[in-house]
């Protein structure tokens, strides 16, 4: 069996360690730090456990907001950092078919998920819900598609239990790290940071160990994409798109030749659509 050399890490924030609420993850300029703190720790356990396993290059995307939330001599130094927003496969950049494998850390389940941690879909204020042919999907599912085009498999992930299950919903033989139960939105009981770190490392570890038994998780083409807004204003806008039709007040759809022409229609109909006023 052999090694993987090389691994991607997509790494959000909602579902690091300790993290339950909007402050902890930049709306509140003290408890971000904290917030920055517990979303590193994963990170560095994750890097680490893949050293174990023999991985020679770890390379990282930071992934949440405006993607310079890791402080880089806080990053573990035998990983290169992807930093700063907007990047071309936004939570995704620099994936490539040169990986063996892409791991999730700290990530979130989709909007409207029960008990699931500070769910959303991309964007909070604009995306209601995303559906790939068929198939509602959240930012994990939407990531591990795209590792997938390039045939990498997606073998990891951590944060709440309800992002472990939606991931195994796309990608059944994945390991995942839950360091915290939701109890609503806004509430969790939650592993201490160190047993919380302690496991991510010990499952990146087997993950990689286990890796060449996971496929990668890939999309049919063509490929068709939903995309319902928040508002109908915000549909208003994205429908000038001419590749997007309207399907209902709140609604677009948009069928495209391959996923990777797919995610960059549906990146670029949430940021016009995300123009829309609130009044």
């Amino acid at each position: 069996m052999s090694k993987p050399k090389k691994i991607f890490i997509s790494i959000d924030m909602e579902g690091a360690s300790g993290i339950v609420d909007w402050s902890q993850v930049g709306r509140d300029p003290q408890e971000y730090q904290t917030g920055r703190k517990l979303m590193v720790g994963d990170l560095n356990a994750a890097i680490e456990g893949a050293l174990e396993a023999g991985v020679e290059e770890v390379v990282v995307s930071d992934a949440h907001g405006g993607m310079r939330n890791l402080q880089p001599e806080d990053v573990h130094e035998a990983a290169y950092l992807i930093r700063g927003s907007p990047k071309p496969l936004s939570m995704m950049e620099g994936i490539s078919d040169e990986f063996d494998a892409a791991l999730y850390v700290a990530y979130h389940s989709m909007n409207g998920t029960r008990n699931g941690i500070l769910c959303h879909t991309i964007s909070s204020s604009v995306v209601d819900a995303v559906y790939i042919n068929g198939k509602e999907t959240g930012e994990f599912g939407l990531n591990a598609a795209l590792a997938g085009f390039f045939r990498v498999p997606s073998i990891f992930i951590s944060g709440d239990v309800a992002v472990a299950d939606e991931a195994r919903c796309f990608v059944p033989q994945i390991h995942t790290a839950v360091v915290k139960w939701g109890v609503g939105r806004y509430a969790a009981k939650c592993l201490h940071p160190s047993r919380a770190r302690a496991l991510i490392k010990k499952t990146v570890k087997e993950s990689l160990e286990d890796f060449e038994k996971i496929k990668p998780y890939e999309v049919e083409s063509p490929v068709e994409v939903k995309l319902r807004f928040q508002t109908s204003t915000q549909a208003d806008i994205a429908s000038v798109l001419p590749y997007l039709e309207r399907i209902d007040g709140k609604t677009v759809r948009g069928v495209f030749n391959n996923y990777f022409q797919a995610m960059k229609g549906l990146r670029a109909a949430i940021s016009i659509g995300g123009t829309a006023e609130i009044r």
